[in-house]
């Protein structure tokens, strides 16, 4: 049985190739439930890929990750080798995960009401007035409930993403991904996506964040890991990682960054 101390996110020597390019070697690390964990690495390094692993978007070569104590989307047999589970059950491994991209890929033909309600009504079955209730309940989470019968076409970046953000709670996830959901903004409009980041963070989400935003990871991160060619290099609190950080290769990373 789990206890109260096992972390929400396990990720158990994790490797990933493409091709003969190794781009995971052998990635460890927990994540507290309710800890918001920021990763920060040069283009390359392997975070993408990392966040598309444990939301099983993509298969595994070698580690194990965990979701609040089970085995994400495989089984093991008595040997210790994985295999993946069939589509039923692989869905109900990726609704545990909400992932926000850099693109927000809403369905142009629906209202915002319409993407936030739609994997609810689809996946879980939600009856559609359920749905729809549900996803009104969160794009005022969002701050975006006078836009519900608003198109995608009708709405700024920031609020595109923001009802991404509304669309991946509405599967009532256990951990959130953001795979720097503010790159793609004009910089006026990343605050307000920020700010539901915070929001979520403050009201206990387990959250793991992609960002270039190194003031959002100084004042939200629990804790700051650096990868860098497919490693962790580093982690550590905010504090000590931005003002004393141990590693010369974290050293050189943040003096080109801040």
């Amino acid at each position: 049985m789990e206890s109260a101390a096992d972390p929400m996110v396990r990720v158990v020597d994790v490797r990933k190739r493409f091709g003969s390019h190794e781009v995971l070697r052998g990635i460890t690390f927990d994540v507290a439930a309710g800890e918001t964990v920021v990763i920060l690495g040069p283009s390359g390094s392997g975070k993408s890929t990392l966040l598309r692993l444990i939301a099983h978007l993509d298969p595994l070569d070698g580690g194990r990750i965990y979701i609040d104590g089970e085995l994400n989307g495989y089984r093991e047999d008595a040997r210790g080798r994985l295999h993946a589970l069939g589509d039923a059950a692989v869905a109900r491994a990726r609704a545990q995960v909400g992932m926000v991209f850099q693109r927000f890929n809403l369905f142009p033909h629906l209202t915002a009401l319409g993407n936030v309600a739609i994997a609810p009504a689809k996946v879980r079955r939600l009856r559609r007035r359920r749905a729809e209730e549900r996803a009104m309940e969160l794009l005022r989470v969002v701050g975006l409930g006078d836009k519900a019968e608003a198109y995608p076409s009708q709405l700024s970046g920031g609020q595109q993403q923001r009802v991404a953000i509304a669309r991946a709670l509405a599967m009532d996830p256990k951990v959130m991904l953001f795979d720097e959901a503010t790159s793609a903004l004009d910089p006026e409009l990343v605050g307000e996506v920020l700010e539901v980041m915070r929001s979520l963070a403050r009201g206990g989400m387990t959250m793991i964040v992609v960002t270039h935003e190194m003031g959002f990871a100084r004042e939200v991160a629990d804790r700051v890991m650096l990868i860098d060619e497919g490693v962790i290099v580093e982690v550590g609190a905010p504090g000590p990682f931005f003002d004393s950080p141990r590693q010369e290769r974290t050293r050189a990373f943040l003096s080109k960054i801040l």
